[in-house]
C-alpha cells in the first residue's frame, strides 16, 4: 500500500512536470537561395500560392512564382529614384510589415512604413484584391504618435515598427528596441481599418505590451517581423541581431532568433525562442526581417522568411519549424 502510494505520487509529480513544459523550438532549413536583384527585403507574405515581399528601401509590392522568380510588381511608393538598385535612405518609404487577412468577406494586405522618419516613413497601404489591385493609402503619422506617447518613447527618438500581424479581430504592430524597448501594439482591427479607410475617423485605441527578447554576444535581439499562428493561437516572430543603437543605421549582423507568443501570455511578456543555426550549430550571420506560415501538420510548421542583406540583396528561407506543446 505504501509502495502503490509513493507510485502514484511519481506519477503525479511527473505529469505536473510535464504539464508545466514550456514550448520549445526547433528550425530546420529546407531551402535557402540569394536574391541578388531584390533589395532589402523586409517583409514576406504567402497568399493563393504566391509569395509576396516587400522591401525597406523598395518601392514594390513584389510577386514571386513557386521558383522563387519574379512574376509581377505592383509599385506602391511614387519615389523611383534608386542608387545601386535601392532607393536612397533620405527619401525611402521603408516599407518593414505586411500582413494579409480577411475582412467583412474580402482580402486586404496591410503594407506599413516604420515610423522611423516623419514625412517619408509614417505611410500605410490597405490593398483589396480584386481583378485588378486597389490599394488606399493614407500618413498615419498620428496614429505613430500615438504610440510613440504611450509607450513612452522620448520626443527626441523616432518608434521602429517592424513586424505586422492580423488575427480575425486584432492587429499587432511589433516595435524594434534598437534605443527603446522591444513592445507588441494591440488594436481592435476595425477601429484601424476605419482609421485607415476614413479622414475623419478617430484613432484607435491602443495598448503596449513590453517584452524582454534573448541576447547573444551581449547584444539584444529585436523584433523584425511576425505572423499570426493558424489556430489563432498566438505569435510566430523574428529577432535580429543588429549591434545597432539606432533607429536609422545599419550596424554588425550576428544573427537571427524566431519565436512563439501565446496569446495568454501576451500581457506578461512571455516568449519563447530559438537562434538560427546551421548543422554544425553556428549562428547563421543573417538578419531575418519577417515570417510567414505556409502550412502546418501536427506540431510542423512549413514557413517562409526574408533577410535584408544591407547590401542592396536579399535571402529567402523556407524552413520547417517544429514547435512542441501545438494542439
Amino acid at each position: 500500500m505504501k509502495t502503490t502510494g509513493i507510485l502514484y505520487i511519481f506519477l503525479f509529480l511527473i505529469f505536473i512536470s510535464c504539464s508545466n513544459q514550456e514550448p520549445s523550438l526547433h528550425i530546420e532549413v529546407v531551402k535557402h537561395e540569394h536574391l541578388a536583384n531584390l533589395p532589402s527585403a523586409s517583409g514576406v507574405e504567402y497568399w493563393d500560392s504566391t509569395i509576396y515581399l516587400i522591401g525597406d528601401d523598395m518601392r514594390w509590392l513584389v510577386s514571386l512564382n513557386d521558383e522563387w522568380n519574379v512574376s509581377e510588381k505592383y509599385a506602391l511608393s511614387a519615389i523611383d529614384t534608386l542608387v545601386n538598385n535601392r532607393t536612397p535612405w533620405n527619401v525611402k518609404a521603408d516599407f518593414e510589415s505586411i500582413a494579409k487577412f480577411r475582412y467583412k468577406e474580402k482580402d486586404y494586405m496591410m503594407v506599413l512604413s516604420s515610423g522611423s522618419m516623419p514625412i517619408t516613413r509614417d505611410t500605410a497601404y490597405l490593398i483589396q484584391f480584386n481583378d485588378t489591385p486597389i490599394s488606399h493609402k493614407k500618413n498615419i503619422r498620428e496614429l505613430y504618435d500615438k504610440v510613440k506617447e504611450q509607450a513612452g518613447i522620448p520626443d527626441a527618438n523616432e518608434i521602429n515598427i517592424e513586424g505586422l500581424a492580423v488575427s480575425e479581430k486584432t492587429a499587432y504592430l511589433f516595435h524594434r528596441g534598437n534605443v527603446n524597448e522591444n513592445f507588441i501594439v494591440v488594436i481592435q482591427l476595425e477601429s484601424l481599418i476605419n482609421y485607415l479607410m476614413s479622414v475623419d475617423s478617430p484613432l484607435p485605441e491602443l495598448t503596449v505590451h513590453e517584452f524582454e527578447l534573448p541576447k547573444y554576444k551581449e547584444v539584444p535581439s529585436g523584433f523584425s517581423g511576425a505572423c499570426i499562428m493558424p489556430d489563432q493561437s498566438g505569435l510566430l516572430f523574428t529577432a535580429s541581431l543588429e549591434d545597432t543603437e539606432s533607429e536609422l543605421y545599419d550596424g554588425a549582423i550576428l544573427g537571427s532568433f524566431i519565436g512563439y507568443i501565446p496569446f495568454d501570455g501576451l500581457k506578461k511578456g512571455v516568449s519563447y525562442s530559438t537562434l538560427l543555426t546551421d548543422n554544425n550549430k553556428n549562428p547563421i550571420s543573417k538578419k531575418l526581417e519577417s515570417i510567414v506560415i505556409k502550412s502546418k501538420t501536427d506540431n510542423k510548421l512549413s514557413v517562409l522568411s526574408v533577410s535584408d542583406n544591407d547590401d542592396g540583396s536579399s535571402d529567402i528561407f523556407e524552413m520547417n519549424v517544429y514547435l512542441d506543446k501545438l494542439d
